[in-house]
């Protein structure tokens, strides 16, 4: 994962969440996170952390042929329309 990651349209309690989760070096440490927070912020912890993912998943994806089942998944998708 790299070491800088950028999240634009945050509110303040989801920005505190990210700062927590980046804190995290386990997922047992996620998950006493988790634990420590009221049920009604977990939506917004789980937020959180896929932004996170698909922020490192942004970064990894540079060209089309880095997403070969994707291609074939939108090609089916043009089929299905065209039909």
């Amino acid at each position: 994962m790299p070491s800088v990651i950028s999240l634009f349209g945050l509110n303040s309690q989801q920005k505190w969440l990210a700062q927590q989760l980046w804190t995290c070096d386990t997922l047992d440490e996620v998950a006493e996170l988790r634990d420590s927070l009221d049920e009604d912020h977990w939506h917004d912890l789980f937020l959180v952390m896929e932004l996170i993912w698909l922020a490192d998943v942004d970064t990894a994806v540079y060209y089309e042929s880095d997403c070969l089942d994707a291609i074939d998944i939108m090609e089916k998708l043009r089929y299905d329309a065209d039909v």
